[in-house]
């Protein structure tokens, strides 16, 4: 269907048409019991009666999830980006949100569950990070602060800013670290699982002496521990071919053990509106979550209960009915 109606025109459409049957029956209704009782307790009766119907209905379409039949037509394609090549996927149309995937991830995997729903009203971004999903990687090491810088010049080049940023995981990382440098292309931010630090500097520096035998030891560990779709969603789409996988999740292993992502101090210099959301049962700890949220002068915090670290697929109503509230303010 070409022209979507809002949530809120068909829920007042279907208010309409219950207020016009409510009216209905209730004047059967007082017919009936205006014979056995007064006039006064029969109307009481009828209006509350109708009030309860009506409120009942309200809150009914109010929880109803807003979900369109179509979505504007996709554009995909290739950006050249300091020397690298990242997949852009747009969707939609209005004021743009850009989505930022977290490690071993890619846009398609990450916001299945947010994509359509933004995209009935809002243009989606969705960007593929070097070596991440579509995007062909080269030979440097995965870096947050390089990502952030990738992804300010890939916004600056579509000509869309500022725009509203989420960022789950290694993306919310990426995109403190994007409201700290590049506050210009940025309105307002929505992080979940993001960390403020990996290692200790010292435990860090103990694995940095690491060989590479025990490198690829520890890479083989996480890979048995990881659940089977992480390995065959990136082997379906990238172009660096299957098993290009072992260098992928070494480069991104290497990444986690980034000693500081961004200091607590900096946090004190993003003006930009941040909402900080986590699971309960994240993988980064509540401590550390409440940690950057306090660090923020203009910081919200969201923790979701008995959630982990897969806010967006775990509590995907949740999560887009409060990302669509806190972008709707100016």
């Amino acid at each position: 269907m070409s022209d979507l109606l809002s949530r809120g025109e068909i829920g007042l459409q279907i208010i309409t048409l219950l207020i016009s049957g409510i009216t209905s029956t209730l004047g059967l209704l007082r017919k009936h019991f205006e014979c056995c009782y007064a006039k006064e307790q029969v109307e009481t009766y009828c209006m509350r009666q109708f009030f309860l119907v009506v409120l009942a209905a309200t809150f009914a379409i109010a929880a109803t999830p807003a979900f369109p039949d179509e979505v504007t037509a996709a554009t995909h394609r290739l950006y050249d980006v300091h020397g690298t090549r990242l997949y852009v996927e747009t969707f939609g149309d209005g004021m743009p949100i850009v989505f930022l995937h977290g490690g071993l991830h890619f846009f398609d995997n990450s916001f299945q569950l947010q994509r359509d729903y933004f995209a009935s009203f809002r243009k989606v971004i969705g960007i593929d990070q070097r070596g991440h999903g579509h995007s062909p990687d080269n030979s440097r090491p995965f870096s947050y602060r390089e990502m952030a810088e990738d992804t300010a010049s890939l916004i600056a080049l579509l000509g869309v800013g500022p725009v509203d940023i989420v960022g789950h995981s290694d993306g919310g990382n990426v995109a403190l670290l994007l409201a700290r440098y590049h506050p210009e292309v940025i309105r307002r931010v929505v992080i979940s699982g993001a960390n403020l630090r990996g290692l200790p500097a010292d435990e860090w520096q103990r694995r940095s002496q690491w060989s590479p035998q025990q490198i690829k030891e520890k890479v083989q560990q996480l890979s048995d521990r990881l659940p089977p779709d992480f390995r065959t969603d990136y082997q379906s789409v990238t172009p660096d071919g299957s098993e290009y996988w072992w260098a992928h999740l070494t480069k991104s292993y290497q990444l986690w053990l980034t000693p500081v992502v961004i200091e607590t101090v900096e946090l004190k210099a993003i003006k930009t509106p941040v909402l900080v959301m986590a699971g309960d049962h994240d993988l980064t700890s509540i401590e550390e979550t409440v940690e950057i949220y306090r660090g923020l002068p203009q910081g919200q915090l969201l923790i979701l209960p008995a959630t982990g670290h897969g806010t967006f697929s775990e509590r995907p109503a949740q999560v887009n009915l409060a990302i669509r509230e806190f972008f709707a303010r100016p």
